[in-house]
């Protein structure tokens, strides 16, 4: 297994991800809890060997809204699906698709089907939400985008003035997927204000440590972000959306890009409806209760030997 840096932010993992061994899965989520972003690219266009990679990091958070096969068919009221003792066809692994794809009878066959995606992550209050999104290209993705940053490389390379302007700042915030999803479907967007979120107000600290010790930003900055310092957030703009702190993916079936959703944001790079109406995404969000356990063990055990290497 080979692993390289990707350009500005994150890791690229190479191997073949439907011949992982069990060290492998084990060494590819220490790897991602190191850099909160990684891809595998070359990949099997394959649903179950996606599905596993993610199982394995944590259990599925959004199995209740899998709710179509690979192809696009609806697969009705959806159950909670292990992908290691799945024995269907690799079609008909439930799935959750990010597509504007409609079927003959004009019903969609996935979410975010048309509009723009700005920067956004999934942790919008509430720190038990799933911290994992996982994407993997699909049908006509090739040659499109989405764009990642990278909050630990911004904090990294931010003036000490600014970093201890940040220091125990508390961030408030309204979930206002309004902002950030501009255009989406109104059932949708009903949809997603719906899961009790309507006028959602929350707080976050603006720094966080990651799971190996480096510093972040939680940054949701469209969710009607304000601080205490007015001019904290417009210099946080300017900082951390810089190009070099940002990794465009550029997709193709098979690929898959996972990034941790506290210390990281993305977007949508096509907002075309064409592009739009035909890619498809496969999306599955996840907890940590499979990673984080085994991590903290190790990273004690290189800390306390002084072996511990940023």
């Amino acid at each position: 297994m080979k692993v390289t840096p990707l350009v500005n932010a994150g890791v690229l993992i190479d191997c073949d991800i439907s011949k992982l061994t069990e060290q492998d899965y084990q060494d590819i989520n220490e790897i991602y809890l190191d850099n909160l972003l990684i891809a595998f690219v070359e990949q099997p266009f394959e649903t179950v060997p996606f599905a596993k990679l993610c199982h394995n990091m944590g259990s599925f958070a959004n199995w209740k809204q899998m709710l179509w096969k690979q192809d696009g068919e609806n697969i009705g009221k959806p159950d909670y699906v292990d992908p290691f003792t799945f024995e269907g066809k690799d079609n008909d692994f439930p799935l959750q698709r990010v597509t504007g794809e409609k079927t003959e009878k004009g019903l969609p066959t996935g979410i975010f089907g048309n509009g723009e995606l700005d920067w956004h992550s999934n942790m919008n209050g509430d720190m038990d939400r799933a911290r994992g999104v996982a994407l993997q290209g699909a049908w006509h993705s090739e040659g499109t985008h989405t764009a990642f940053m990278d909050t630990v490389k911004a904090y990294e390379d931010m003036p000490d003035e600014l970093k201890e302007r940040c220091e125990g700042v508390i961030g408030n915030y309204e979930y206002a997927p309004e902002n950030w999803a501009k255009g989406v479907a109104q059932p949708q967007l009903q949809m997603m204000k719906g899961f009790g979120l309507v006028n959602h107000k929350y707080t976050m600290p603006l720094v966080h440590e990651g799971f190996n010790g480096k510093k972040g930003l939680y940054f949701h900055y469209h969710n009607n972000c304000t601080f205490e310092d007015k001019e904290l957030k417009k210099l946080l703009m300017e900082h951390c959306f810089q190009h070099k702190y940002i990794y465009e993916h550029e997709w193709h079936p098979g690929d898959i890009v996972i990034s941790d959703q506290v210390l990281t944001l993305h977007k949508r790079v096509e907002w075309n409806p064409e592009i739009i109406a035909k890619r498809v995404l496969h999306r599955v969000t996840f907890h940590y209760d499979n990673m984080v356990e085994n991590y903290f063990e190790k990273y004690t055990k290189l800390k306390e030997t002084d072996k511990l290497e940023y």
